[in-house]
């Protein structure tokens, strides 16, 4: 798959060039890239994120964090992506933002104001934590949160489980409300098949997104793994959340005199790129397991997909039917684009 893949690959910067000049390949790369992270998030972390949340929410599960802790900066990375999916709140609201009143000012403040509040509320947590409990009770504990009720709410502790299999389900319903948007607006740029660009007319809902991402989702939960799915997840976003920000430089100059709400320091941004860089290379080297196999894998074959009904714009009639058949049976309509400014 990665000798086909460094062929297409060669095609398609080949024929641009050829056909377009040097200049085309810059263009090139960027729709490349912002396919494979419409093909990972519809494929990978979207519906791997739910999963987590589903497992979560039929298990009751509290992650033993404090368990097996260790110095080495391999095994850390690890440790980090755990941490970090706690906070990977942050990026689902940029995924509505047409659907957002006032999107200049209430994405900015729904991010600043949620996810200072989650860092505080977090804390306090963990201080609680230390403070009712000490070393030895926290790592002999199975679920840290429970254990800590047992000591402080007495009987009430018995509703934790519940009250965390709500929060998890709360999540997950979030998480399918801004996923299904992925498909929507990858179709309308030819990414996905053209069903997906479109929404229910009763509902107003991107019916077919929701579908793929359900099923998806369900497909995740049955190894029923949710350490190795939160590692899944986590090595796929933090590749992506790197180009990003190489993006960002390249942008800087590419367009230097380019409109920006805000400008991000160049320090800030080569300190992402490098935490980015460990946070993808770090797991690989201290755990290697078949989950970063499989995230790769699916990322080539991303590629492959985008050289056959991409670029080269291939269009199968059986997908032609299909999609078809799916406008009539689920009495779809194309969604209009409507962003307010």
């Amino acid at each position: 798959m990665l000798v086909l893949t460094i062929f297409f690959l060669w095609d398609i910067y080949y024929e641009s060039i050829y056909n377009s000049g040097i200049g085309s390949a810059h263009a090139r790369t960027g729709d490349v890239l912002a396919f494979i992270f419409n093909w990972a998030n519809t494929f990978i972390l979207q519906p791997s994120s739910v999963a987590i949340l589903c497992l979560t929410f039929s298990t009751y599960f509290l992650s033993e964090v404090m368990d097996s802790t260790t110095n080495n900066p391999l095994s850390v990375a690890l440790a980090f992506y755990s941490g970090l999916w706690a906070y990977s709140g942050w990026s689902s609201l940029n995924t509505v933002v047409e659907e957002l009143k006032n999107p200049k000012r209430n994405l900015w403040l729904a991010i600043v104001v949620g996810l200072s509040s989650v860092i505080i509320l977090y804390l306090l947590t963990n201080i609680s934590y230390f403070t009712v409990m000490n070393k030895a009770a926290l790592l002999s504990s199975d679920a840290v949160a429970v254990t800590w009720g047992e000591e402080v709410l007495g009987v009430v502790a018995h509703a934790l489980p519940i009250l965390i299999s709500l929060s998890a389900l709360g999540s997950a319903n979030g998480l399918t409300f801004t996923s299904a948007r992925y498909c929507m607006v990858g179709a309308r740029y030819g990414y996905l098949p053209e069903v997906f660009s479109c929404i229910q007319k009763q509902r107003l809902t991107p019916l077919p997104g929701i579908m793929l991402q359900t099923i998806l989702a369900i497909a995740y939960c049955i190894p029923s793994d949710i350490d190795n799915l939160i590692n899944f997840f986590s090595f796929v976003s933090w590749v992506f959340y790197g180009l990003t920000f190489v993006a960002t430089i390249c942008c800087r100059f590419t367009k230097p005199n380019g409109y920006r709400v805000f400008k991000v320091p160049m320090p800030l941004i080569i300190f992402i790129i490098l935490i980015s860089i460990y946070l993808i290379i770090a797991p690989v080297i201290s755990d290697p397991n078949i989950g970063f196999l499989i995230a790769t894998l699916i990322l080539l074959a991303g590629l492959i997909f985008y050289y056959l009904f991409v670029f080269r714009q291939m269009q199968p009639k059986l997908m032609k039917q299909i999609n078809m058949f799916l406008l009539e049976f689920l009495d779809l309509t194309k969604a209009a684009v409507n962003i307010e400014a």
